[in-house]
Formats: structure tokens, sequence, C-alpha cells
């Protein structure tokens, strides 16, 4: 009989030893190495060990987010892509709800809510949180995205934690439904066929010669990333927020270190170099 791979995290009682473990190991007076699925390995890890010290990680079943410890919003997502996992997401709800793995009700003091499932109209009008910048009316298209796609998970009994706000980022609508939307497709079809991908997603501020309107303030991004990695090695995407929603996937390549670079974060702490993949690149139609 051929094995079966385990399944992408099993029970709830596993899922709160692993966050227990990584809460010990984060208050105990050394440093120790923690390889976690999600990640392919070690976790993405700050440059700063001020912003580490305030950041959070927390793992779902679907995905691991490091949070930033002034605003709440994920600075990273990890998550590992497999074949069976992927599926149609067009009928599950969606909507936003509190992480109760950040803390005990940190997410729920920020937004100032008890409440245990949050529509978007309901996240945007709360007083003194730091979403209500992303408030418009109902009927209007979604300014925010999931940082671990929907599709990529609706075949697994765990598709609600994609809900949580740890995986949600405000993203200009062009993009979400442009770029953005053309890679994960294709993620989600090479999934298909080779079986499994890891990918690490999330927020740029602080930005190099990536776009040529002004930077946005506040809690929105001037950019987005993602780095879709496997043993051959590693392809990385950054995409400017003002870019339209027709503007050609591959043309948003760029290098690690320039991500690594404008982010503040080492994505691949325990492997002394990963090189872009030629065979990630032709499998995803940019070579």
């Amino acid at each position: 009989m051929k094995n079966r791979k385990p399944p992408l995290l099993t029970t709830g009682v596993c899922l709160f030893g692993i966050v227990l473990f990584l809460s010990c190991l984060t208050h105990s007076g050394f440093a120790q190495s923690v390889a976690v699925t999600h990640c392919g390995g070690e976790c993405p890890q700050h440059f700063s060990q001020l912003a580490a010290n305030r950041s959070h990680v927390v793992i779902h079943h679907l995905y691991a987010a490091g949070l930033n410890g002034d605003t709440g919003l994920a600075d990273w997502v990890s998550y590992r892509l497999i074949k069976d996992a992927v599926g149609v997401a067009s009928l599950l709800p969606r909507n936003w709800q509190t992480d109760p793995l950040v803390g005990i009700s940190e997410v729920e003091d920020i937004l100032g809510l008890g409440e245990k499932e949050l529509s978007l109209s309901q996240v945007a009008s709360a007083n003194d949180n730091p979403y209500a910048a992303m408030a418009i009316p109902e009927k209007e298209p979604e300014h925010r995205a999931r940082l671990a796609p929907m599709t990529g998970f609706a075949n697994t009994p765990y598709w609600l934690d994609l809900n949580r706000l740890s995986n949600m980022i405000p993203m200009p609508s062009p993009l979400r439904l442009g770029p953005w939307l053309s890679l994960e497709q294709r993620l989600n079809r090479l999934a298909a066929e080779m079986g499994e991908l890891h990918v690490i997603a999330g927020p740029l501020y602080v930005i190099d010669e990536l776009s040529l309107s002004p930077i946005p303030g506040g809690l929105n991004p001037a950019a987005y990333y993602k780095l879709v990695f496997d043993d051959s090695g590693v392809v990385a995407f950054a995409f400017p927020h003002d870019l339209k929603q027709h503007e050609p996937l591959c043309a948003q390549r760029v290098e690690v270190s320039a991500i690594e670079t404008m982010a503040r974060i080492s994505f691949f702490p325990d492997r002394s170099a990963i090189g872009e993949s030629a065979a990630l690149l032709r499998a995803l139609g940019c070579q």
C-alpha cells in the first residue's frame, strides 16, 4: 500500500501543544531552532531583535503568521500548498474572525470588539482599531486580501482558518484581482501537478523603485511580496500597490535579497543560501 502524507496538522490538541512549545521557547533565556511545516523549516525572522521581541508567531492548521507588534497585521504568512487541499472556494463564507491564538483576547483588544465572528463592515467600523482605514461601503469591491488563499485549501476541513484576521492584509482591488490572483491560480495548478509547494507572502512598507506613485501612509502597504519555493530553489515576486489589473505577472520578479532588505526579514534563516529556481520559473510560465 502506498504511504499517504500526514495531514497539514492533525488536531486542536496537537496545535495547542505546538503553540505552547513555541511560547516557552520565546520566553526562555536562550534561542532554539524550531522547524515548522508551514515554513518548510525555520520560520522567517526579523533582522531587528526589537522587532522580533514585539512580534507574535501564530500557527494554525493551514498557515503560520508573524504578526507585527505595533499594527497587529501580518508581516509574513507562510503556508504549504498540497495537491489534495486545492479546491473551489466560491461558496465558502468569508466573514472575518478574531484570532484566538493571538494571546487570549489580544485581537479583540486591538479591535475593541468582543464578537467571535465579524463581518467586513463590523471590522472596518470598529473604533480605535488598525483596520478602520479600510472602511468602505459593503456594495463596493473588497480592499483586503487573504495572504494564504481560500482556493488553496478549500478542499480541507480547516478552510475557516483563512478568515482569521491574522491572515488579512489591506490590498487595492486591481492588484488583488489582477497579478496577485493570477499568481495564486498558477500556484494552485502547479501544486496539483507537483504535489507540494511552499509560499511566503506579506506586505512591504518601505520600497525601493517599485512604485511611481506616492507611497500610501498608515497601515496601507506600499507593495506586497510572494516567495515560492521547493527543493529546487525559490522564485520571488514583488507587487507595487498601484499595479494595474492587467499588468503581466512575470514582470514582477525580483531577487529574494531585495525583498529581505525592504522587509527587514530573513525568510530562510536555516539555509545558508537559496538560489532562484529555473524549474519553478518554467513551471510558472516566467521563462
